[in-house]
């Protein structure tokens, strides 16, 4: 899909978030690692947005996605859209997986140069789900039902 410009920016830019978190943490704190209040959320939202992926991810499996490859937008054969488990309460809860396990790879590594590229990353991805709106709209009848009673990313926030 061509108007999926989103993706490669985000691919991009997050793995060099990564890459400068590794980089600040190994190369500037030479490697000191204290475990302090912000390291322990930084865990906390690694293994949250980790979690949240593959719960996301095996829901988009069992709706017939097979597996499922991010980088490209698309709609399968005898897909269907997917409104119940973690579906039931927001809409994107891959992406909401993604942010949150990029920004606490950089929280756990202490890197604030880490941080602020992913932050930037990210931002595409909130593009992205508005892309991915447009091609759900058009696919599913009852994707606009949906979209009226839940959130895209916080439930009950946005």
């Amino acid at each position: 899909m061509k108007e999926d410009w989103a993706a490669v920016p985000y691919l991009l830019i997050v793995s060099i978030g990564f890459i400068v978190s590794i980089y600040d943490f190994w190369k500037i704190q030479n490697l000191r690692f204290q475990l302090n209040v912000p390291v322990i959320i930084g865990i906390i939202l690694l293994i949250t947005g980790g979690t949240l992926r593959m719960i996301s991810r095996r829901a988009l499996m069992k709706a017939g996605f097979g597996l499922v490859n991010s980088s490209r937008l698309k709609i399968v054969e005898d897909q269907r859209l997917v409104t119940s488990g973690v579906y039931n309460y927001i809409r994107h809860p891959l992406y909401l997986g993604e942010i949150t396990r990029n920004l606490g790879f950089a929280i756990l590594l202490s890197s604030l140069y880490g941080l602020v590229v992913m932050f930037l990353g990210n931002i595409f991805l909130l593009f992205r789900i508005e892309i991915e709106e447009k091609m759900l709209i058009d696919e599913f009848d009852e994707y606009e039902e949906y979209r009226k009673r839940t959130n895209k990313l916080f439930p009950y926030i946005y």
